[in-house]
């Protein structure tokens, strides 16, 4: 304690602290419990896709039919096709007729896509959520679309309105790093690529999803649940871009059956309803129910009359007498139905990768590997707010990884079952 001017006692700053320090001692400090993150924090907080991806594993070989159907779909994020596309193949029924191509014509699916998108201002692609080779094809028709004047991409997966607030696809602009919160199928890299590479083109985005609020009463039967989602999506579209930007082109990529522009299965589509709304008649594309099976044997009798007819090096589209050779269940529903080409892999990579021509082909050295591991390239410019650029599953012992990547420069990483290893290389591509 000290004496100040005027006789006043004044508490010198040491013994302050001691004080403070000694009431900090006298009372117990609470400690906060913690709870174990889920799969799903993991992937959208640290970017870990390995516990999602082996917990459904282990799910579904314990018979989880649930975690069957998801494993295909989560699968295709890491880049394993064998088990995205490979898990439920089987040889097609011996009842199925394949479709008489005598006749029939082939096109170049972009040519005929770009065409034909010249007459609308509405462009429907749909996909398989377990081929992620259908969102390198998007990224094909996005590009060949820009050209033509189209300006706005929506997706079904982007992230609509939530109670607890999110970011919204609508802020992201080029240059900016691309969200995890964006979307699910955006985890994929190839989608995300996708979406990147529209923002460097100057596309707006929007979401349209069905939002909480528009959902039916608990109890709706499936019927009811369908239309609810097919109406607020077609409405959300609407007010979301074409009421307030009336000269939009908008590319919108789909899942499945939402692309359908007549009634079919499961009643009116999202594709349907907004012709309905709109008076626009949309070009609509199918291609969910077309890609080759791993193995040639399990092709649906469709796709294998294709193939061995066309033997097509490119993806095409296929008439005769004016009509569209489409899938059975799709077939009179949509306007061009596009078959893929079986592709021989690069480098241990799809040959449908390979075959991008906006990519390039870049190996590099890794470290020592014991275990599987996702290897992963990452944007220098994003660093890890978003999916990588490119990344798949490695097996024990290699020493070499090939990636199929857009100019700019990356650094590399591995994530393993501890957990996201430390970045162990850089390089710039051309």
């Amino acid at each position: 304690m000290s004496i100040a001017a005027g006789g006043k006692r004044m508490w010198s700053r040491r013994s302050i602290l001691l004080g403070a320090a000694g009431a900090g001692v006298a009372r117990a400090t609470p400690v906060w419990p913690q709870e174990a993150l889920s799969n799903d924090e993991l992937l959208f907080s640290e970017g870990r896709y390995l516990p999602t991806y082996l917990d459904l594993k282990a799910q579904s070989e314990a018979g989880d039919e649930a975690a069957r159907q998801m494993l295909s779909q989560f699968a295709s994020f890491l880049g394993d096709e064998e088990t995205a596309i490979g898990l439920d193949e089987r040889p097609p029924r011996p009842s199925v007729v394949p479709p008489d191509l005598e006749g029939a014509v082939a096109r170049d699916a972009i040519e005929a896509i770009t065409e034909a998108a010249r007459d609308t201002r509405i462009v429907i692609l749909n996909e398989a959520h377990n081929v992620s080779a259908h969102r390198a094809f998007a990224a094909r028709v996005m590009r060949a679309l820009r050209p033509l004047g189209y300006d706005w991409f929506a997706a079904e997966t982007f992230t609509q309105p939530q109670p607890v607030p999110l970011v919204r696809i609508g802020a992201y602009t080029k240059g900016a790093p691309f969200l995890a919160s964006y979307g699910y199928y955006t985890h994929d890299p190839v989608f995300a690529e996708m979406v990147r590479e529209a923002a460097r083109l100057d596309y707006r985005f929007s979401d349209y999803e069905q939002r909480f609020d528009q959902r039916t009463p608990e109890g709706a039967d499936s019927a009811a649940q369908i239309a609810a989602r097919e109406e607020a999506q077609a409405d959300n579209l609407i007010a979301n871009i074409l009421s307030t930007h009336p000269e939009a082109r908008v590319f919108i990529y789909v899942g499945y059956s939402h692309a359908m522009e007549v009634e079919g299965r499961g009643g009116l589509w999202f594709a349907a309803r907004l012709k309905a709304k709109t008076g626009i008649d949309p070009l609509t594309i199918e291609q969910s129910r077309n890609w080759p099976a791993l193995a040639p044997e399990n092709d649906a009798p469709h796709v294998a009359a294709v193939l061995a007819r066309f033997a097509p090096e490119a993806p095409i589209v296929v008439s005769k007498d004016g009509e569209s050779i489409a899938t059975p269940n799709y077939a009179g529903k949509m306007d061009l139905s596009v078959f893929h080409p079986r592709m021989t892999p690069v480098a241990g990579r799809p040959g449908w990768l390979a075959a991008d021509p906006e990519r390039r082909r870049v190996t590099i050295k890794v470290p020592p590997l014991d275990e599987q591991v996702l290897i992963q390239a990452l944007s220098m410019a994003e660093t890890t707010a978003g999916p990588p650029s490119d990344h798949y599953l490695l097996p024990p012992g290699a020493s070499e990884a090939t990636f199929f990547l857009h100019p700019g420069r990356y650094f590399f990483r591995q994530e393993t079952v501890a957990g996201i290893q430390p970045a162990f290389g850089a390089l710039s591509v051309d």
